[in-house]
């Protein structure tokens, strides 16, 4: 099946995700084919594509979309599509490689515009929160460094006791490890103990007799990805289980930053993570923190946990460059304080599933077509400009 010619204002989504081996050949296919099915609403044709099916020299896609009269996906070729919703994620350097290559292509191209421009790792992003005005975000940062030896993990152990390693590009909970250093180790108690989870998310708890013995696994454990060195927090409800806090944050039609949902992940039982992904729930966030901290309390951390969410999207993106969704994790130390632990361009939104929150579920997948129906109008609506196609 062939779909029609790209122009400058014609209403196309294409949908970039990551190659995997199925038939439709991409992964998320629950949330892709909602996209399909609610483009036509907005005046909107949506399809799914991968970085390497795009024949340039023709501008040419080839791709997918769910026909909802056949209740199945309809392969299909497709002109470029005049916004892009990046939903890219790799695990391998060759993934990678295409869609770099194919990333920019698409933004020199004068008739294609992305949705948002994907942040880079959580250091970088820690790093422009740290840098914006008055040093409003300081006290929500946790001291970070980028691992650079055991050497460092060992002056950072003799120094504050414990810390967490987080893999530089990791999501899911994956990688995560928590190091401690025991004060008076003997008998049954280790120098140093570790706990966490593998590149594979198994889970990881051991015990070391010696500094070197530690270093020597984590060596191997790690290999050659880079990590972060993190301040450990307490994290975790009074009967000792890890949770976040999940905000997510969309722009609407009217290219504004709204707040979709807030809700609250716990993980299991000894875990150090709260991600669903490594066997956690999906909690209502104001019961929870009012179990925790008393009701009054649960509503200040509550009302300051929205104006976070209302005020770190402006000040990333206006050092970053346009963004169109963010998903931000915060923690809730045993005092009370808030922390902000990670920023995600590329959220998921199976949480308000979860929870059966329909008016935020709903929102979470409209809300993306709706913001590029927005930048439709607006391209629309602005005087015709000239371009060159750099290659």
């Amino acid at each position: 099946m062939i779909f029609g010619k790209n122009a400058g204002g014609e209403r196309t989504v294409g949908i970039m995700t990551t190659p995997a081996e199925y038939t439709p050949p991409f992964e998320n296919r629950g949330f892709y084919r909602r996209l399909c099915l609610l483009g036509p609403r907005l005046h909107l044709s949506v399809y799914v594509f991968t970085p390497n099916s795009v024949d340039w020299e023709q501008e040419r896609v080839t791709g997918y979309t769910y026909e909802a009269s056949a209740g199945q996906w309809v392969p299909g070729t497709f002109a470029l599509p005049a916004i892009v919703y990046d939903r890219c994620f790799f695990t391998t350097r060759r993934q990678y490689a295409d869609y770099r290559e194919t990333m920019g292509r698409l933004q020199r191209h004068p008739n294609v515009r992305l949705l948002g421009s994907g942040l880079k790792g959580k250091l970088d992003v820690q790093r422009l929160l740290a840098r914006d005005r008055d040093g409003r975000f300081n006290r929500y940062l946790p001291q970070t460094e980028l691992l650079r030896s055991m050497r460092m993990l060992a002056d950072w152990l003799r120094e504050h006791g414990e810390a967490v390693l987080k893999p530089l590009g990791g999501s899911q909970g994956r990688g995560v490890l928590h190091v401690r250093r025991n004060a008076e180790p003997g008998g049954q108690t280790p120098a140093f103990t570790l706990r966490g989870r593998d590149a594979r998310n198994r889970e990881i708890a051991r015990g070391f007799e010696s500094g070197a013995a530690l270093a020597a696994f984590l060596r191997r454990l790690i290999g050659r990805r880079s990590y972060l060195l993190q301040r450990y927090l307490a994290l975790h409800t009074r009967e000792g289980d890890a949770y976040d806090v999940r905000a997510l944050v969309q722009k609407n039609g009217a290219g504004r930053w709204q707040l979709t949902g807030l809700a609250v992940r716990r993980g299991q039982s000894g875990s150090l993570t709260a991600n669903l992904h490594g066997g956690g729930m999906a909690c209502a966030a104001e019961p929870m923190l009012a179990r925790e901290f008393g009701r009054a309390r649960a509503e200040a951390i509550l009302a300051e946990l929205r104006q976070l969410a209302d005020t770190l999207p402006e000040a990333l993106e206006s050092r970053h460059g346009r963004l169109a969704e963010l998903g931000i994790d915060f923690g809730v130390d045993t005092g009370g304080h808030i922390w902000m632990l990670e920023v995600n361009s590329k959220p998921g939104r199976s949480i308000f599933t979860y929870l059966r929150d329909d008016k935020a579920r709903l929102a979470a997948v409209a809300n993306p077509l709706r913001y590029a129906d927005y930048l439709l109008r607006q391209t629309a609506a602005a005087p015709a400009r000239s371009f060159s196609l750099k290659k």
